[in-house]
């Protein structure tokens, strides 16, 4: 798949994913495999309760623009799209009797509880299962996951029900292994051991709620067990995974980013000093670059991507820049010298795979922010030229921790039936995910990357314009050919 990500940094998008496929004269394949061996009886669930039944055809395109439509039909590739999530008419299980397993993996995001929720009424009220039939929550991710015997717990709607409002998850999410780059031999264990827990305990459905990593795992454990339906709802605030137009828990991560930002703007501005917020973010800067616009208060932006396109000396002058930058914000109100700067926790890392240097000393994932405040207190000055004192704020366990807003709870309520819908209908290895405006089913084999902010798009400049930051050296315009012309998230786009 082009465009894979690697630990070493490199950051995809789906559009350019297309474009490789279509440099290569290549299809996109988002075909979502079915149990085996499959059988299919009618669904006694009418679709005056479920809804119209989507055909097996169904089909949403993945991409709205015309002219990549219009290139794949040219060169007579398939336009490429997803099948439509959706009810079936025709199931694979008997939705009466069937064992499901739910399992929340990975990092907290506002809403985990209500997926659960969804998911265990779906089965629970909607396809009406009886005393044979279970949902069962998994205790301690896919640690718990291995040993089902003592990590399993039934659960019933009632009892859910009183999880809605509470943040995290009642299940818990903890790390099967502490590296964060588990070599094969431990995924193959892992998947070995899972799948025999499985077995053991006749679950027919998985439902794994977890990032791009969690989902890795789904899928491995999906074709070690073809018989059994494997279904994931992507989970990240950060909303960095691909092929999900804007995961659950981003939309109350961001509203919540945004209040602690503005409360902290209120801190920085009486006490006459530099705030450095760090909000979530290890490979891309969505939530900080959207709270920073919502907020309309913050002075300068900090993310990955936009280190990730300039060698170390570039990355050092950038900086020095925005410390300049910085110092002429807080001289132009001598009596209110203050500022507010908003970093994605993965900048230090980005930084420190280029090996960029600040004040005097190699950055690293986990000294950047210090080193910051010692460049900031070392060269920004105010009116008088007294050395500026800055604090910093690290909320990010606060936001991640939340109940999930309006907005999310809904969206999380359709994820989980929609989960629901098609596990039960026979089919297994995928995603629900909302791409666009429609649900469609992703395949799971199409989670081999992470995308992030095109810092030559039109959503980047906005945040630029807002904040008046001066720009880096890769958010300038390159040259393009002239029979192709710029779109958003390209350079020159916007």
């Amino acid at each position: 798949m082009p465009g894979r990500y690697t630990k070493a940094g490199l950051i995809t998008s789906e559009r350019s994913i297309l474009d490789a496929l279509l440099d290569s004269n290549q299809a996109l394949c988002t075909d979502v495999p079915m149990i085996d061996p499959r059988t299919e009886a009618p669904n006694p669930i009418g679709e005056q309760i479920l809804g119209l039944y989507r055909s097996p055809t169904a089909r949403k395109a993945v991409i709205a623009d015309i002219e990549t439509l219009a290139a794949f039909e040219a060169k007579r590739i398939a336009i490429p799209s997803f099948v439509e999530a959706g009810p079936r008419a025709g199931l694979s299980y008997n939705p009466h009797r069937v064992r499901a397993a739910i399992v929340t993996t990975g990092g907290l995001a506002p809403g985990l509880n209500c997926v659960i929720h969804s998911i265990v009424k779906r089965h629970c009220n909607t396809y009406s299962l009886d005393f044979q039939g279970k949902v069962f929550g998994v205790y301690n991710s896919f640690k718990g996951l291995v040993n089902l015997a003592h990590n399993l717990v039934e659960l019933t709607p009632h009892e859910t029900e009183d999880w809605l409002d509470q943040g995290g998850s009642k299940l818990g999410s903890v790390r099967y292994y502490h590296d964060d780059t588990p070599d094969e031999q431990t995924k193959e264990t892992m998947v070995r051991l899972i799948s025999a827990s499985l077995r053991n305990n006749q679950i027919d459905i998985l439902y794994v709620i977890g990032g791009d990593g969690s989902l890795d795992m789904a899928h491995r454990i999906a074709d070690a067990n073809p018989s059994l339906s494997i279904a994931g709802i992507p989970k990240t605030m950060d909303n960095d995974i691909l092929w999900v137009w804007q995961s659950f828990g981003f939309n109350t991560a961001v509203e919540q980013a945004t209040r602690v930002i503005n409360t902290l703007r209120g801190e920085a501005e009486s006490t006459r000093r530099i705030c450095i917020v760090e909000l979530f973010g290890a490979e891309s800067g969505f939530v900080a670059a959207n709270a920073a616009l919502a907020s309309g208060h913050v002075d300068l932006v900090l993310i990955p991507e936009v280190f990730r396109l300039l060698n170390a000396e570039q990355a050092q002058d950038y900086l020095h820049a925005a410390l300049n930058y910085l110092e002429r914000k807080v001289q132009s109100e001598p009596h209110d010298p203050h500022a507010v700067v908003v970093v994605a926790e993965g900048v230090g890392k980005a930084l420190g795979e280029i090996g960029a240097v600040l004040s005097g000393a190699q950055v690293t994932k986990d000294n950047f922010t210090g080193l910051l405040k010692k460049a900031m207190r070392d060269h920004v000055k105010d009116a008088y030229g007294e050395a500026m004192e800055v604090f910093e704020n690290q909320p990010r366990h606060y936001i991640r921790a939340v109940p999930a807003n309006s907005h999310d709870q809904i969206y999380c309520e359709r994820l989980g039936a929609l989960a629901v819908d098609n596990a039960l209908a026979g089919y297994t290895n995928f995603m629900v995910s909302q791409w666009l405006t429609e649900f469609v089913l992703v395949p799971l084999r199409l989670m081999t990357g992470q995308k992030g902010i095109p810092v030559n798009g039109m959503f980047w400049k906005q945040v630029v314009s807002s904040t008046g930051q001066p720009l880096s050296p890769g958010e300038y315009p390159v040259a393009r050919r002239a029979d192709k012309p710029p779109r958003d998230g390209e350079a020159g786009a916007g």
